[in-house]
């Protein structure tokens, strides 16, 4: 059992036990796996941007010809919604259909109470630490 399939498959067994449709953790597994990605993906722009600032101008250059120089919220809107729908597609194509996400829920359910505890932990400190990579990089930024 990998990361994923604890992901999934705690989304099944928690809602199963607490009698809700289990359909939805399908979505909720989808979107906390979207966030992951995009966590990561930031700390790579952030951690790319300290290497070389003009690896994020070069990025952008194409959507400041459309924007023009006021980059703030329009900017934001056009880039990020597109990007998490995109995302999220991806996963649910590629990890969140629902046969992958029975068989994730099938091998959650067999392993033993020990290794869903393990893997779970490990699932939550890729998230956390991902979380913090991304604020304490965020952070440094601004003072360099």
């Amino acid at each position: 059992m990998n990361i994923i399939d604890a992901l999934y498959g705690s989304q099944y067994y928690e809602l199963k036990n607490k009698g809700y449709d289990v359909q939805k953790g399908r979505f909720y597994g989808n979107l906390l796996f979207t966030a992951i990605i995009l966590i990561y993906l930031f700390v790579t722009i952030i951690i790319l941007n300290f290497i070389s600032e003009d690896i994020l101008d070069d990025l952008l250059k194409p959507l400041r010809k459309i924007v023009g120089r006021s980059m703030g919220k329009a900017m934001s809107q056009i880039v990020a919604i597109p990007l998490i729908l995109v995302i999220y597609f991806i996963v649910a194509l590629l990890f969140g259909s629902k046969k992958r996400y029975e068989k994730s829920f099938q091998k959650y359910s067999e392993a033993s109470e020990e290794k869903r505890k393990k893997v779970s932990e490990n699932m939550i400190g890729v998230f956390i630490i991902g979380l913090l990579l991304l604020v304490v990089l965020a952070i440094t930024s601004l003072f360099l």
